[in-house]
């Protein structure tokens, strides 16, 4: 099908941008109605030659009535078929263009909103952030979408038990609403009643970043709440927002095309499109983070015993090679030796032991580590704080790596799975092939060419980003 969407919107006119991908279902034009009164007909086939010499892309501004700018109301727009009148999918509205900032719908958000475009986590005790996993990666994306976006404010979206009146609030007091880049294509995320929130709403709604989750790439078929999810946001939206060719792929094999190739947010942060990397001479790199992740499973990394061994032994041997400082992102083991509470750093040992991640030959220096070189943040500022004083970071987490490199330290990914090796060759950042870490020393990465690609490509990848949140009219600060 043609996929047409309302690209630009102000109070006198709207931009209809369109890919023609199959002429004969536009031939008898396509209606725009406004606040569902056909207010336009349009033929793109007389733009035949426009649309060949602009590359395939069509724009025909049409002026809208002078009374909506009265009060700044929002319209309805869609556009159908006009023989048939079938919905023309994909089609959306930007925001309306006001005199305040925009007010902003989160759907699944992380942590606590504080200071604006900061996050942190919830304000838990000690006992309760040990106990519970939390994954400090979506802390960091999501204090990352919101560093990018351009808001007066936000509220969390109700997904689960929202009413009629909560949905007639969404429209008539917010302007668009967005789901921020995490795991979310696979088929065993849990959108409650997403689905049938994002039907009902009639403001944009953006995907930044987001992605497939699975071991190896393979084909993944969403189950039928997913492909009701995704085809919802799709329809309210330009495209969708996705951090790697795989995850553009894994959309498409589900039927939702309008997707484009974003990377991730987090490498973008600090809002510095001349970013550069503080890259040492390898004499002088004395301070290393590394990023564990112990915890995972059948759906992440492709051979859970071999991943393990290999992680573990690296660990210790960057820790003998360096001033290391292992950060962590949700153990809970991990997590009991780090804020030292005595009542569970007992049975977290016995834990690490049956695991055989501590072992009787390597118990000594283990527990060195555990006790005197972890890091853990309660917030996202604290890690940007704490990076800065690295010279160079790598391992298994994403958002190790990627706000290490937007904060200007060299980072290194290993490849374990489809997430990091999609984000990695996106976004030009020096991937290990796990294989590579048998006996290997971090001298053997380390070197400036490393980091050529990423260097030169940041602007491009930087602009991407850019260009994809204005193309789509997401109010942002790039």
């Amino acid at each position: 099908m043609s996929e047409f969407w309302i690209d630009q919107l102000t109070v006198e006119k709207v931009v209809l941008t369109g890919l023609r991908a199959d002429s004969a279902v536009l031939e008898g034009g396509v209606d725009l109605f406004v606040n569902d009164v056909l207010w336009a007909r349009l033929y793109p086939l007389a733009h035949a030659q426009a649309i060949q010499e602009a590359g395939g892309v069509l724009s025909i501004d049409v002026q809208l009535p002078c009374r909506l700018s009265e009060g700044f109301d929002r319209p309805d727009l869609r556009l159908a078929m006009a023989e048939s009148g079938e919905p023309i999918g994909h089609s959306a509205s930007r925001p309306l263009p006001r005199k305040r900032k925009a007010r902003a719908l989160v759907l699944i958000p992380a942590g606590h909103r504080y200071d604006h475009d900061k996050v942190r986590m919830h304000d838990w005790p000690v006992s309760q952030i040990i106990d519970t996993y939390s994954n400090i990666g979506d802390l960091m994306v999501y204090d990352s979408t919101l560093k990018l976006l351009d808001f007066e404010d936000i509220e969390v979206a109700n997904i689960v038990d929202f009413k009629d009146i909560d949905v007639d609030r969404y429209n008539a007091e917010f302007d668009f609403a967005f789901l921020r880049g995490s795991n979310f294509i696979h088929e065993y995320m849990d959108w409650a009643r997403a689905g049938e929130l994002i039907e009902r709403l009639k403001i944009p709604v953006f995907a930044i970043g987001v992605g497939a989750q699975a071991e190896t790439r393979r084909p993944i078929d969403l189950p039928p709440e997913g492909q009701r999810v995704w085809a919802a946001i799709g329809d309210k939206c330009g495209s969708i927002g996705v951090r790697g060719i795989y995850s553009a792929e894994v959309l498409a094999h589900n039927g939702i095309k309008n997707v484009e190739v974003v990377g991730c947010p987090s490498l973008f942060r600090k809002r510095d499109r001349n970013l550069t990397l503080d890259l040492k001479h390898q004499a002088d790199v004395r301070r290393i983070a590394f990023s564990l992740r112990r915890e995972t499973g059948g759906n992440y990394c492709r051979d859970l015993e071999t991943y393990l061994t290999l992680q573990r032994a690296f660990m210790l041997r960057l820790d003998q090679e360096s001033h290391m400082t292992v950060t962590l992102h949700g153990e809970r083991e991990e997590k009991a030796y780090f804020f030292r509470d005595h009542d569970r750093e007992l049975p977290a040992r016995e834990t690490l032991f049956e695991e055989d991640w501590f072992q009787e030959s390597n118990i000594f220096q283990m527990e060195d580590i555990y006790r005197n070189r972890m890091f853990f943040n309660t917030t996202v500022a604290a890690y940007d704080d704490f990076i800065a004083t690295q010279d160079f970071a790598i391992g298994y987490r994403v958002h190790g790596i990627l706000p290490a490199l937007a904060n200007g330290i060299p980072g290194m990914l290993v490849d374990y799975d489809e997430r990091s090796a999609e984000l990695a060759q996106t976004l030009n950042i020096p991937l290990i092939p796990e294989s590579e870490l048998k006996n290997a020393s971090w001298r053997d990465f380390y070197t400036r060419e490393a980091w050529s690609r990423f260097t030169r490509g940041f602007t491009e990848k930087y602009d991407t980003m850019r260009n994809y949140l204005t193309k789509n009219g997401v109010p942002h600060r790039l």
